[in-house]
């Protein structure tokens, strides 16, 4: 058994450092779990990683150059009460070729009986050739361990013995040494170390005679001062580089600085402490605890439980602060002032290197009118005839539109009608150019540039004014422009031409304008003329706000200022038309209603398509991007995706449109660019909100070139960012990012077709979120990451299943009396084959489908596919109950009638927000000659009830089909054994499928139920489903941000005007509560058996291997896991009925209705598994794999009789382990991911003979 690399929380940050002479960046170490990743800097790459301990958390790293050559480095990494010492060689790259690291030694230190703080290299005070290590403890104790000899050779203790939280430690000698230590009582103590009385030698080990006056030598601990203020726990400490300040952050929110002065001596030479009170300004601004904190001569470093990076002046302003970490907080930073290198890592996994400019502290600086600040100029101008003394009247001309021509020009249109181009140099000098005036002072209300960027010196520029006119003036030869064409006419009534678009597929031939009521002409400029080609009326009266359009395609796209989407048929006959042609009016193909909630829709876009389907993106004020696909032969719009970019608050667009890495918009009064690949912020300005006009221009780079100009109080603010893309791009993100909470399922992603592709792991965590991460070999294993997407207000995910095998059902009621299910393996037709099913609080079910589009072999693709939730009035009670079947019949259940979205099964309950689904599982059975399928999926509850529900696809419907009755305990845990073409008792050409479903109880119970004729009962009454009947009920998530949650979500559909007849009607839901109960009446199941006292307390975890078929007799491997630290493993197989069963010797067994029985064998008990409570099992019948709290991963082999014995271990570098999966791959080479906080992959090689 290998273990892998660990992706998890970053508790530890270190620069190592080459010759001052050197121009090269630093290198960066960096601590995670129990491993120590060494990264290059100058290449933001990984270049070693190695283990460091088993099982303990890398808790600091200390580094210093080796005497002896510069490229040799030791590095000290302790955790708790261990210390190892490592010696580096690093190999400077020739060229192109890479940089080598070397670990040249290790060397493993005595533990020490308390937990180790800080640690530090140090010379002796008098032989400046001997090293020591300074190890500070949380006994207020410090030692100094000989690095020659690799012993304790002093031990100096401060007189206060209190409990530590943290300890930083100052000096480059024995006798200069100065040590900080943060207490439980919230103070600094403040003490040194001298010359004293004799200490004898800790080491009683013989020694040198050379080496006797190491032992004689008398240090002790002097108190310096004591330092008070802080209303919090301390949690971290920083000296300055000359020693006389400190920095301290506490949980009470802030951070604090200290000047730390000598305490005066008396006559008998011993000191007197004083304690003082913060002597520098406090930092006030963290919303939650500060975690650590660094400083330099200019500033001062703070990060945070509030995910932000703080940067603060010496005289306590804040200078900037950073918000790109997610989850728990950021937990380390670093700061190296010779470079301006800013390096922060947390809870995420991420590590984000920023470049802080040598003038931030400083401020900005003006010179000739322009302001640079990191080489970024900000620039304020003034139209020409604005009034600079006195105030604004009804005749005052101001701004109302603007748009950049290249990052050195701006379009400008005012309220009197007039359009000007500014030219503004590098010193800030302005040359306004007038280029068109209207012929009466009439307000400019909409501006359209062709092409869209501004990348050429050729622009067509369309103007709407409040007359309802509309002007197309071309511009040639910036910077010294001329108005080659100037055409004006009239487009709609007066205040009624809103907006102009252009299309860069259409060209500069066609234009569009916009009325308030949602229609749009489509105008053809040719020959110094224009004509009307066709109006375009929506199905909402909205006003229209963006579109983008193709011939090619034959297509029009539109959305709304209320969230919606329109598609039109634009066909090519169109760019044909002539003036003396007929208008056409066209009606819209299909709609999209709250694609963005009601929040208005910023940008639209068309990417990508095939031959039956149209790729659609779209951004919002719900600060979300959605993808949909229009089906061209069904006429349908499907929403497939959506990602929340949740650091802006509207996503005004993308860039680039046709593969988008980042996302332009605002978050409250802030104009942002944000990285969605490195998710690291790109730029962030003050401006007041996207109310203000404003206009921003991207460079091929966006890190190095970016313009942005808003106006505020009639004065135009442009900040340029335009520099050469040469130099090295920031931020970056040198870890991968991942989730930021604890997570408590994970699940392997396999493709049988391909054993020896990546790994993909779909997790699920605290936070709401569900990532898929790939897993590959090499250096930094962990290779991608992403998020597929949130579960409804972020609620926590608490288990997951991947459904990856097909059953097809036949129904034979027409000729015969049965039905038929049959296993499928090679079902490439059926589009949902590959789902994954997450579940979690507030009893949230969200499936995801695997696209099956062509993708790279290193690549695999879910989109979102539905999702339910509890109605805001439906509870958990089992009130109203119809009588319990125990035979598992559905006779009474109906579907003719489809459940709402998200109607609830019971009752009225008021704490249904404290209800919570804990596990699933679930299977796919396909009805034949149909292309409908049905996703069985059974969810427990934490009311201790188990559902059995139903997703029928492709139309998204949600049905309640049975309520499972356990014990009086919730289910912690579901499996599912599926038995195909069991043949009948009766009719032995007859066979039929078994579906089994297995639980376990908080009780330590294990349960079996038999659901088969209630999935059968389901399929035949889906199968007679009418056409009309699957109506789409939720083609949306939910993401709980502001107008998207809750009642306004679901009154979408309730429209008071009808849509266009070509479009289909909006579903409407006029459900009484009447109508509702009698849908939420269920039958219940009662358990086919049920195993008692299994584990002494909740049964954490099950796992059933693959079935096995030999004579007549299907078997598996059931092994679970609980609180008490036990494992349990026993042998499910299922015959005929008419089989003997005192020829199997079954000690158990179990007979239903006549057609099989199931029988139990070969029970076995591993009573102290582990030492802790078990959290995850994995068997495949030859091998068990479990995991639990105790960080141990533990592998038992399976003997022919069930018995278990132990094979071997490893320790976990993941604390607190939640969740085990584990994927076979090749000949008897197993990869096993276990996650809790973080998640590792190790590896295992069945010997030959097993």
């Amino acid at each position: 058994m290998e273990t892998g690399q660990y992706l998890g929380e970053i508790s530890a940050l270190c620069f190592l450092h080459l010759s001052p002479q050197s121009p090269s960046l630093p290198y960066l170490l960096a601590g995670t779990g129990s491993q120590l990743l060494f990264y290059d800097l100058a290449t933001s790459t990984m270049i070693a990683s190695y283990q460091v301990f088993d099982g303990i958390r890398v808790h600091g790293i200390c580094c210093m150059t080796s005497p002896d050559t510069e490229s040799t480095f030791r590095v000290a990494v302790f955790g708790e009460r261990r210390l190892k010492l490592f010696v580096f060689n690093v190999q400077l790259p020739d060229h192109d070729d890479k940089t080598l690291v070397n670990l040249v030694s290790v060397q493993c230190l005595p533990n020490l009986g308390h937990w180790i703080l800080d640690v530090c290299f140090i010379q002796d005070s008098v032989d400046e050739g001997r090293q020591f290590i300074a190890i500070g403890c949380t006994d207020n104790s410090v030692y100094f361990l000989d690095m020659l000899t690799s012993t304790v050779s002093y031990q100096v203790s401060s007189p206060d013995r209190c409990l530590l939280y943290t300890m930083r430690m100052w000096g480059d000698k024995i006798d200069s040494i100065r040590v900080a230590s943060g207490t439980i009582f919230n103070e600094i103590i403040v003490w040194k170390v001298v010359c004293g009385c004799y200490t004898p030698c800790l080491d009683n080990s013989p020694s040198k005679e050379s080496d006797n006056h190491i032992c004689n030598r008398k240090y002790k601990a002097v108190p310096v001062c004591r330092l008070a203020g802080h209303k919090g726990s301390i949690f971290r400490i920083t000296w300055s580089l000359d020693g006389s300040k400190l920095v301290s952050v506490s949980d009470d929110r802030s951070a604090r600085i200290w000047e730390v002065h000598d305490a005066k001596k008396d006559s008998k030479d011993s000191a007197e402490v004083t304690v003082s009170s913060s002597s520098g300004p406090v930092l006030f601004g963290h919303s939650a605890r500060v975690w650590d904190c660094c400083m330099s001569d200019s500033l001062i470093v703070t990060v945070g439980e509030d995910c932000t990076c703080r940067v603060w002046g010496l005289d306590g302003t804040q200078l900037r602060i950073i918000k790109e970490h997610i989850g728990r907080g950021v937990w380390r930073c670093v700061y190296d002032p010779s470079s301006s290198l800013l390096v922060t890592a947390g809870f995420d996994s991420a590590i984000k290197v920023h470049l802080l400019h040598s003038s931030l502290p400083m401020g900005l600086t003006r010179c000739n009118g322009v302001e640079d600040h990191e080489r970024k100029q900000i620039f304020t101008i003034q139209i020409p005839n604005t009034n600079r003394t006195g105030r604004m009247d009804s005749k005052s001309e101001y701004v109302r539109c603007m748009h950049f021509a290249s990052e050195n020009a701006l379009y400008v249109a005012t309220n009197n009608g007039v359009l000007y181009l500014a030219n503004i140099s590098e010193t800030g000098d302005v040359a306004w150019t007038q280029l068109f005036r209207a012929s009466e002072d009439i307000a400019i209300v909409c501006i359209s540039v062709f092409p869209g960027v501004a990348s050429s010196a050729d622009n067509w520029i369309a103007l709407g004014d409040g007359k309802g006119r509309l002007t197309v003036v071309r511009v040639v030869g910036l910077p010294t422009p001329e108005v080659n064409v100037s055409l004006t006419w009239s487009v709609e009534a007066e205040r009624q031409l809103l907006e102009t678009f252009w299309c860069e597929s259409l060209g500069p031939t066609f234009i569009f304008t916009a009325d308030p009521r949602g229609k749009l002409k489509l105008w053809r400029i040719e020959s110094f003329s224009e004509c009307l080609v066709a109006e375009f009326t929506s199905c909402f009266p909205i006003r229209i706000i963006c579109l983008d359009a193709s011939f090619h395609e034959e297509v029009l796209v539109c959305g709304d200022l209320r969230g919606n989407l329109v598609l039109f048929p634009l066909l090519r006959d169109l760019s044909l038309s002539t003036p003396a042609s007929s208008v056409a009016h066209i009606s819209p193909l299909n709609y999209f209603k709250g694609a963005h909630g009601i929040s208005s829709v910023t940008s639209v876009s068309i990417h990508g398509s095939s031959s039956s389907n149209i790729g659609l993106r779209s951004t919002g004020g719900d600060g979300c991007i959605c993808y949909l696909e229009y089906d061209k032969f069904e006429q349908k719009i499907d929403f497939i995706g959506m990602k929340q970019v949740k650091e802006l608050s509207l996503v005004k667009s993308l860039f680039p449109n046709d593969n988008p890495d980042y996302a332009i918009g605002f978050a409250s009064a802030d104009f942002i660019i944000w990285n969605l690949s490195t998710e690291t912020k790109v730029a962030e300005i003050s401006c007041g909100g996207w109310r203000r006009p404003h206009t921003f221009l991207l460079g091929d780079i966006p890190e190095m070139k970016n313009c942005f100009a808003f106006v505020k109080d009639e004065v135009i603010y442009m900040h340029k960012h335009w520099v050469v893309a040469s130099d090295k791009i920031y931020p970056q993100n040198l870890n991968l990012q991942f989730h930021g909470r604890e997570m408590h399922s994970l699940c392997f992603i396999v493709d049988h077709t391909n054993n020896f592709q990546p790994s993909f792991i779909a997790t699920g965590c605290e936070d709401g979120t569900v990532r898929l991460t790939r897993y590959s070999s090499g250096v930094d294993n962990w290779s991608a990451s992403k998020l597929l997407g949130e579960h409804v207000g972020g609620s926590a995910v608490r288990s997951l299943c991947y459904v990856q095998k097909v059953h097809t059902f036949t129904d034979h009621t027409m000729s015969t009396a049965g039905a038929v299910i049959k296993q499928g393996t090679d079902l490439d037709d059926q589009e949902d084959q590959f789902l994954l099913i997450s579940v979690g609080a507030k009893r949230v079910v969200t499936a995801w489908k695997r696209k099956s589009a062509s993708t790279p072999k290193s690549e695999m693709l879910f989109q979102w596919l539905s999702s339910d939730l509890p109605n805001r009035k439906g509870g958990t009670k089992l009130n109203g109950s119809k009588k319990v079947e125990t035979n598992g019949n559905v006779n009474n259940v109906s579907i003719d009638k489809p459940l709402p979205e998200n109607t609830e099964v019971c009752g009225n309950d008021g704490n249904e927000n404290d209800w919570r689904y804990l596990a699933v599982t679930a299977f796919l059975v396909k009805i034949s000659g149909s292309r409908t399928s049905v996703c069985f999926i059974v969810v427990s509850c934490s009311d201790a009830t188990v559902t059995l529900r139903a997703l029928v696809l492709p139309h998204r419907l949600w049905f309640d089909v049975a309520l499972l009755i356990p014990s009086a305990s919730p289910v912690l845990s579901l499996q599912h054994v599926i038995i195909p073409e069991l043949p009948s008792c009766k009719d032995k050409s007859q066979t039929k499928s078994v579906f089994t479903v297995i639980s376990g109880s908080t009780d330590g119970s294990i349960a079996l139920w038999d659901v088969t004729e209630t999935v059968q009962t389901f399929l035949q009454k889906v199968s007679n489903l009418k056409k009309e009947d699957c109506r789409n009920f939720q083609r949306r998530p939910r993401t709980g941000r502001g107008s998207q949650g809750g009642r306004q979500w679901r009154s979408l559909d309730n429209s008071d005007k009808k849509p266009s007849t070509t479009s289909p009607k909006p579903s409407e839901n006029k459900n009484t509560e009447d109508d509702m109960q009698d849908q939420t009446s269920l039958n219940m199941i009662q358990p086919l058996h049920v195993l008692k006292n299994v584990h002494q307390s909740g049964v954490n975890c099950i796992h059933v291997s693959d079935v096995k078929d030999s004579e007549s007799c299907f078997s598996c491997n059931v092994v679970s896991g609980g609180d008490d630290q036990a494992l349990h493993s026993f042998c499910f197989n299922v015959t005929g009925s008419d089989r003997r069963t005192s020829e199997m010797h079954f000690p158990h067994q179990v007979e239903t209705s006549g057609n099989y029985q199931i029988m139990f064998s070969h029970p076995d008990k591993i009573a102290s598994a582990h030492s802790s409570a078990v959290k995850g099992v994995w068997t495949d019948g030859r091998w068990v794999f479990s995991t639990g709290l105790d960080q141990r991963l533990r592998c038992w082999g399976v003997s022919t009789d069930g018995k278990l014995s132990e094979y071997g271990h490893l320790i976990v570098s993941v604390p607190e382990p939640e969740a085990l999966d584990v994927r076979k791959y090749g000949i008897n080479r197993y990869q096993i991911a276990v996650a809790g906080r973080g998640m590792q992959m190790m590896e295992f090689i069945a010997p030959a003979e097993a």
